[in-house]
């Protein structure tokens, strides 16, 4: 729970035109091909997610950057044409590289455990064991 009060408390939020709270956007530098001008830009990358831990945590990665990771699973609750109620669970691959919160997911999070997961979403690519080309998307926390 002292993660989740954490990871809202490092949340800015800042008034809209209609005073409603939303997240404050991070501004990042976007060079155009004029390299003497710098255009300011704002860009979101935010994931929130709710669900059940898959399997228990494991330390991956190397010795210089050691990665816990583990799955989630989301449900989504709808109804069917024929008005039955249906469940779909979505499997989302959760990574953490941030020291601490490696070490106390580690010590604390357990299979079929409830977790809330703030973080952003990372696309990459990893060469498997014949040499292929693959795909990957994480929710970095």
């Amino acid at each position: 729970m002292n993660s989740l009060k954490r990871i809202i408390s490092n949340l800015v939020f800042q008034k809209n035109k209609s005073n409603v709270l939303i997240p404050y956007c991070h501004r990042i530098r976007h060079f155009c091909e004029d390299t003497s001008r710098i255009h300011l830009e704002k860009s979101v990358n935010h994931v929130v997610l709710l669900g059940r831990v898959g399997i228990d945590p494991q330390l991956r990665g190397t010795e210089n950057k050691p990665v816990v990771v583990f799955t989630l699973a989301t449900n989504t609750n709808y109804k069917y044409e024929t008005g039955e109620m249906r469940q779909k669970t979505d499997w989302h691959r959760i990574a953490i590289f941030k020291a601490s919160l490696r070490e106390t997911v580690l010590e604390y999070l357990k299979k079929g455990n409830r977790v809330y997961v703030d973080g952003k979403i990372v696309y990459s690519e990893y060469n498997d064991a014949k040499g292929n080309v693959c795909s990957s998307t994480s929710i970095v926390a």
